[in-house]
C-alpha cells in the first residue's frame, strides 16, 4: 500500500473518531435534555400548585419549584447523563451552586414575560426554562461532571 492509501485510511479512521465523539456529545445533549425535560415538568407541576392552590406569590412559588427540579435533574444527570463522571456531595453543591445562575436568568425571564409584557406565568415560566437551560448544561459540563470514574 503505497503512502496515499494509508494517509486515506489514516483520514477515514479520523473522520470516525470525530463522528464518535460528536455522536457521544450529541447523546449526552440528548439525555441532559431528557433530564431537564422531566425537571421541567416538575417545576411547572410544583409551581402551579404552590401559586394556584396555595395562594403563594409565583416567584416565591417558581423559588420551591426550581429546588424541587434541580435535586430532580442532579440525581438523574449523575446516574444517567453523566455516568462515567464522579458523583459527590461537593458536586452536588457545584450543581446548586452553579444553577442559581440559571435560576437568575429564569427568574429574571419569568418577571419580565409575566409582569412586563403581561403573559400567563405558566407560559412565562416554560419559556424561562428554554432561556436557562444553555446556561445550566454549559456551566454543568464545566464545573459539576468534571471529573471521570476512576
Amino acid at each position: 500500500m503505497n503512502i496515499k492509501g494509508r494517509s486515506g485510511i489514516m483520514e477515514r479512521m479520523l473522520e470516525m473518531d470525530n463522528l464518535s465523539s460528536l455522536l457521544r456529545r450529541c447523546s449526552r445533549l440528548l439525555k441532559y435534555c431528557v433530564v431537564g425535560g422531566s425537571g421541567a415538568v416538575i417545576g411547572l407541576g410544583i409551581l402551579y400548585l404552590f401559586t394556584d392552590i396555595v395562594g403563594l406569590h409565583y416567584l416565591a412559588s417558581n423559588a420551591i419549584a426550581f429546588t424541587c427540579s434541580v435535586s430532580n435533574n442532579y440525581l438523574w444527570n449523575s446516574l444517567w447523563t453523566f455516568k462515567d463522571k464522579k458523583a459527590s456531595p461537593i458536586g452536588y453543591l457545584r450543581y446548586v451552586g452553579t444553577s442559581l445562575i440559571g435560576l437568575g436568568v429564569n427568574t429574571l425571564v419569568l418577571w419580565f414575560y409575566t409582569s412586563i409584557v403581561g403573559v400567563w406565568y405558566m407560559l412565562s415560566a416554560a419559556i424561562a426554562i428554554v432561556c436557562a437551560f444553555l446556561v445550566n448544561y454549559t456551566l454543568s459540563k464545566k464545573f459539576v461532571w468534571i471529573r471521570s470514574k476512576v
